[in-house]
């Protein structure tokens, strides 16, 4: 058995090497001393509790309940605690974690030197993961480039280290948030900064490429006998065990989406040698019939959907049903729109026109909540533009840019600026930070599966590398995306005009 000091009491494990990682369970006794206080903490792993002796007063998630001899409790990674004995003997209770195997890379590699790898790997890979897998983490963490860059950082800091430093709003003058070369990280991959607290590195390596390393920790961890931190809890060993089997599953996950995106464009490399020309003329042969199929059976689809839709919009009229029948027809200049049209290139005031449909209908659904600006400078109705490129821009307001505000507002510019147009798409919500805003534009421009990514994939099969489109956070916090590209005054057939 192995006994742990801590500032607020102490745990017996009920095994030697208790909180190594060894990936399954760990058991140990806690004991809290009267009048003693575990503050305010989050657990980092699965944990069970049986309590054997005294009473104490507990917390979890600010909600408060009583603990007992006899009481079982169940609490689940990413939970807040907070406990205080409240009896005159000490507080004792059986607990049962489950830290987690570390799946980080070894300090020391024994492998050649690693590699400096192109940064956009790395961010193409975090901005991949962010939205279903890092935003849904409750525990503060940094990830940077093999600069020392910072790419993303979680907005879950301690109080104590908020207090301090404020690492989110500071990061040339927290210590913890300085750049490290890889040599630093490389000699000790564990600090403690000059408040006490506990951080630590985790390499991420995709094959011998070094790619940049991730943060994390902020904890106090302490042998129980130096000064003690006021309102700052002491961490057991279960815990520190837990953060590092964490900071290993988010490099992993990077790793994991690098090979993917590597067989990815191997795949893409392959499709692009086909042998022979005959199995290429075969292929084409079976797309064009499997096309024609899907085109007859589109005109029969169509021809259904807009008669359908034109008794609707009779029987609206009909009734007297105004605000119905103009969302009805939207509803069918949109797809009139998107399955009519045969063009690559049309016009902006097209595109404008198709727009606008889509905002009525959101009209419908959030009435006078929804505000519409449109300024659009002279001389640019005719200017030639990608089919259908503005409106999923303006959908990713309503599915990633609003808040849960009442007042909703959307401004479109369009100006010419020299020899370009220029289109701002603005709306208010949530602000975003800057490392946000530099992670989502290097994954828009690595074909990663970010909507706005296949805008600029339109984008650039138009007008090659001149064209921009890019997101950022304006001073008032409404996010703004900028495109912009060549003015060119050809009709919709090309021909110059």
């Amino acid at each position: 058995m192995t006994r742990q000091r801590t500032d607020w009491g102490e745990i017996l494990w009920l095994e030697d090497g208790a909180g190594e990682p060894s990936g399954g369970l760990e058991a140990g006794i806690v004991s809290l001393p009267p009048g003693g206080h575990q503050a305010r903490h989050i657990h980092y792993n699965e944990q069970v509790i049986y309590v054997l002796q005294g009473q104490a007063a507990s917390w979890i998630d600010r909600v408060k309940s009583v603990l007992a001899p006899g009481v079982f409790f169940h609490w689940q990674a990413g939970v807040e605690h907070e406990a205080m004995n409240t009896g005159e003997v000490p507080f004792r209770h059986l607990l049962i974690s489950s830290p987690g195997t570390q799946e980080s890379e070894p300090l020391f590699l024994e492998r050649e030197e690693p590699k400096e790898a192109s940064p956009d790997l790395i961010y193409t890979a975090v901005e991949a993961i962010r939205t279903q897998f890092l935003e849904t983490l409750h525990y503060g963490y940094s990830i940077f480039d093999s600069l020392g860059n910072l790419i993303l950082q979680s907005p879950l800091f301690p109080e104590y280290c908020v207090e301090r430093c404020d690492p989110g709003n500071n990061q040339g003058g927290c210590f913890c948030m300085r750049q490290l070369s890889p040599g630093e990280w490389r000699r000790e991959n564990v600090f403690r900064c000059r408040y006490g607290m506990e951080v630590f590195h985790d390499p991420i390596f995709f094959g011998n490429a070094f790619l940049g390393y991730i943060q994390g920790g902020y904890i106090r961890h302490s042998s129980g006998e130096e000064r003690k931190l006021e309102n700052v809890y002491d961490v057991p060993e279960s815990v520190v065990t837990g953060i590092r089997a964490l900071l290993g599953r988010i490099a992993k996950a990077v790793r994991n989406y690098c090979e993917f995106e590597q067989f990815r464009r191997e795949l893409m490399e392959k499709e692009l040698r086909i042998a022979s020309q005959e199995e290429s003329q075969r292929i084409l042969m079976k797309n064009l019939k499997d096309t024609q199929y899907a085109m007859t059976d589109l005109k029969i689809n169509n021809h259904f959907l807009f008669n359908t839709l034109n008794s609707m919009a009779s029987m609206a009229l009909d009734g007297g049903l105004m605000p119905l029948y103009q969302s009805i027809v939207d509803l069918s200049r949109m797809f009139h729109y998107t399955l009519r049209s045969r063009q690559s290139m049309v016009s902006l005031e097209k595109e404008l026109e198709y727009v606008q449909a889509y905002l009525q209908l959101q009209q419908l659904r959030y009435g006078e909540s929804l505000q519409v600006v449109s300024r659009i400078a002279p001389g640019l109705s005719k200017a030639p533009v990608p089919f259908n490129f503005l409106q999923p821009v303006v959908e990713n307001a309503f599915v990633h840019g609003f808040d849960e505000s009442v007042h909703k507002r959307i401004r479109l510019e369009a100006s010419k600026k020299g020899g370009d147009v220029e289109i701002k798409m603005i709306n208010s919500g949530k602000p975003l930070s800057v490392q946000t805003c530099r992670s989502i534009n290097q994954g828009i421009r690595s074909s990663t599966v970010h909507g706005l990514s296949m805008i600029v994939q339109k984008l650039l099969a138009a007008y090659g590398e001149t064209c921009i489109c890019e997101i950022s956070s304006l001073k008032n916090g409404d996010t703004c995306v900028r495109i912009r590209f060549p003015f060119r005054e050809q009709d919709m057939g090309g021909r110059d005009i």
